[in-house]
């Protein structure tokens, strides 16, 4: 069966039974190039002209100082672009963050779709950096943020939730989805609640992860606000005929009745435009 981006959650396929290496999805594919792209060209620049990465960073990550020194006039784009942005120096951040997208993502995509997957993918990363943000502000942190963790925990959850006993391998571990997103979660916890390094980043995680759930268990990913809106105007285009047969059937009754020099000028017109309809 073919799906779509309205299709049920009882019309998707299952999947196999297990991840194996699977074959990239639009979506993801499409999310991988822009994270790779963006960090390959962060590191020429590292290496071209350290003070040019510094500048093109820090334009893009999470800043909390941008946002505080910079208010009202705050820098929006910031809550998206930080998602995209890895550390020059830290290739192993990317990685990690691209094969959980590989690995889970295409898994999430082929499930619930494209669309759906941007909606959860995107509102996972906004949604962690406000929290980065309203954290900052409340304990006076002036440390940005950067990395697509917050997304892809994001994803991994979501996953998980959808399909609890899916059997996948994590790193020579067989392990189901659900017993995997515990314990990665549980990894996050264990650092905010110890107050390690990284302890900041970790509410990004968090955050996301918090969505990914909500999103599959409440079934809010399931909506459709683009259709729900086009039913709408399909029904108030009915009513809206409903409403003009009948307004006819009265002015027809009414010219019977008592002649055309009854009619108003605005009855006038209404005729003039239901002819031109038929």
């Amino acid at each position: 069966m073919t799906r779509t981006y309205e299709d049920p959650p009882e019309y998707r396929e299952s999947g196999n039974a297990s991840l194996g290496w699977p074959s990239l999805t639009q979506l993801v594919r499409w999310l991988i190039w822009v994270n790779v792209g963006v960090f390959l060209a962060l590191l020429v620049a590292k290496l071209a002209a350290p003070e040019l990465e510094h500048a093109l960073r820090s334009r893009v990550w999470l800043d909390p100082v941008a946002w505080r020194e910079g208010f009202p006039l705050v820098p929006v784009w910031q809550v998206v672009t930080y998602g995209f942005v890895h550390s020059a120096s830290d290739p192993f951040h990317i990685l990690f963050n691209m094969l959980g997208l590989y690995f889970f993502g295409t898994m999430l995509e082929r499930a619930i779709g494209s669309r759906r997957l941007l909606v959860l993918y995107g509102v996972a990363l906004v949604f962690g950096g406000l929290v980065h943000l309203g954290a900052a502000f409340g304990f006076g942190w002036d440390v940005p943020v950067v990395g697509a963790s917050g997304g892809v925990l994001a994803v991994i959850v979501a996953a998980a939730v959808l399909r609890p006993n899916e059997r996948v391998i994590f790193i020579v571990f067989p392990l189901t989805l659900k017993i995997l997103a515990m314990i990665m979660v549980g990894l996050d916890l264990f650092g905010l609640l110890t107050q390690t390094s990284g302890t900041k980043a970790v509410l990004v995680h968090l955050a996301g992860a918090s969505w990914g759930f909500a999103a599959l268990k409440f079934g809010w990913i399931w909506a459709d606000p683009a259709a729900r809106w086009q039913e709408r105007q399909e029904r108030k285009v009915v009513e809206q005929r409903q409403s003009d047969e009948e307004r006819l059937d009265k002015l027809l009754q009414q010219i019977h009745e008592k002649g055309m020099t009854s009619l108003s000028e605005r009855d006038r017109e209404f005729l003039k435009r239901m002819s031109s309809r038929r």
